[in-house]
């Protein structure tokens, strides 16, 4: 920006950042994980600045989840989600190339536990999740762009606006859940570009 401005030229800036979804036992977990898979993949494949980038849930959810996101998946982009018409490709192999180096690091690689599949000569990446990710991975530190879903995973609900407190300010910030005191303890907690409430990247129809 400092540089342009020395020749007044126009420039456009893309904010990044992760965008943390908190899931809630207490919520619709069919819509839910609808409207995660519409943020996520239907928004360019995870290759848009608001799309979810990981999830927190608890432990004991966790498993629930992960279920219902495989059983939806299928609905949204069949058995086969490589040859799926309405699944985005990765915009270029450099991309390509840096979500390949952010799936296979050693603590990341075992934590598949849906998709994964890759088709490099097409430039597609299936939609993938990862459960227990750990904390200093690259995965959990970077902005992901792109199809891959890490779960954190905490002992209770509470306990994820300390994780999403801990790291560099979110562009947008996602909670689904019932509970009227969470969704003001998250209003009042989590200082974010954008705060949703049981839906994700829908605040950027009002701009």
């Amino acid at each position: 920006m400092a540089a342009a401005a020395k020749h007044l030229t126009p420039v456009v800036m893309e904010l990044g950042e992760k965008c943390p979804v908190i899931v809630d036992s207490d919520t619709n977990l069919q819509v839910a994980t609808r409207r995660i898979i519409a943020g996520k993949w239907g928004c360019n494949n995870g290759q848009a600045c608001i799309s979810p980038d990981y999830i927190i849930t608890m432990k004991d959810y966790a498993q629930k989840l992960i279920d219902s996101f495989k059983c939806e998946l299928e609905r949204f982009y069949g058995k086969n989600p490589l040859e799926s018409k309405d699944l985005s490709r990765i915009v270029n192999s450099n991309h390509f190339a840096r979500l390949s180096k952010l799936l296979d690091e050693d603590k990341v690689s075992s934590k598949i536990v849906h998709g994964g599949e890759r088709d490099k000569e097409n430039l597609k990446i299936t939609p993938t999740i990862l459960l227990d990710v750990p904390r200093d991975s690259l995965i959990m530190n970077e902005e992901i762009f792109g199809p891959l879903l890490p779960v954190f995973l905490v002992d209770k609900v509470e306990d994820s606006f300390d994780v999403i407190n801990s790291g560099t300010k979110p562009l947008a910030a996602y909670l689904f859940t019932n509970k009227k005191k969470l969704k003001e303890k998250f209003v009042a907690t989590v200082s974010a570009g954008g705060l949703v409430i049981n839906d994700t990247t829908v605040h950027v129809i009002y701009y």
